[in-house]
Parts: structure tokens; sequence; C-alpha cells
């Protein structure tokens, strides 16, 4: 087992990076049903300028929940990679950049691949359409 320390030790290095873009995900989830929240608790009869105020951070938590997504992707096709590697050419580069990615799934990899996928787009489209129900039900 000794003779595998380097590429086990690469491995939970980025481990610990998709575990932090996961947890990432998760935070910002929390934030944008919190400020929505939030937003609809202070507004009181003005709900029309909520709205506005509403949507706009949820887009934003929504390009970044992808953002994040999208770089956790890319760090597993690295650790994909290093999985396969031998121990000898463990060199502990932790650019995913330099990875060799199949053409036919270099889509994956796009934000606006990632924005509409499954794990981010039902979110804040719920979120969305609340917002707008909200927002006709109160006129």
């Amino acid at each position: 087992m000794q003779e595998q320390s380097n590429k086990i030790g690469h491995l939970n290095m980025i481990q610990e990076i998709i575990t932090r873009m996961g947890n990432n995900s998760f935070s910002l989830k929390q934030w944008a049903v919190g400020i929505m929240i939030a937003i609809y608790a202070f507004a009181g009869e003005n709900s029309h300028k909520a709205v506005i105020v509403t949507i706009i951070p949820l887009v934003v938590f929504w390009i970044l929940d992808s953002y994040y997504l999208m770089i956790e992707r890319k760090f597993r096709c690295l650790y994909d990679e290093v999985r396969k590697k031998e121990e000898k050419n463990i060199d502990f580069n932790m650019n995913f950049n330099s990875i060799k990615v199949n053409m036919n799934n270099i889509s994956n990899y796009s934000l606006l691949k990632v924005a509409v996928s499954k794990t981010i787009l039902p979110f804040y489209l719920v979120c969305l359409v609340t917002t707008l129900i909200i927002y006709f039900i109160k006129f």
C-alpha cells in the first residue's frame, strides 16, 4: 500500500476540492432561499418592487451555483484522470485544463449546459416561479 501513497494523497487533495465546491453550491442555495424569504418579509405592500429585487439575486446565485458545479465537474474529470495514472507519473498537478476530455462530452463542462442541468435548473426555476406567483397573487 505504501507504493500508492502519492496517488492516494493526490486523489485526496482533489476530493477535498470537490467536496468544497459541493458545500459552496449548497450554501448558495441556502442563501438564495433566505434572501428570497427576507425580501418578501420586509416588502409588505411593495411586493411589485420585491419581485425585481428578488429576481436579481436569484439569477446571480444561479450563475454562481452553475459556476461551482462546472468547476466541480472539471475536478471530477481530473480525479478520474489521476485515478488512471501510474504511481510514478503522479505529479500533484491540480490544473484541470491539462487533461484530455472526450470531445463528445465537452459540452458537459460549459456554464450554460450546467445552468440547465437537472441539479440546478429545477431549484432556481421553482424559486423564480414562486416569486412570480407571489407577485401575481397579491395583485
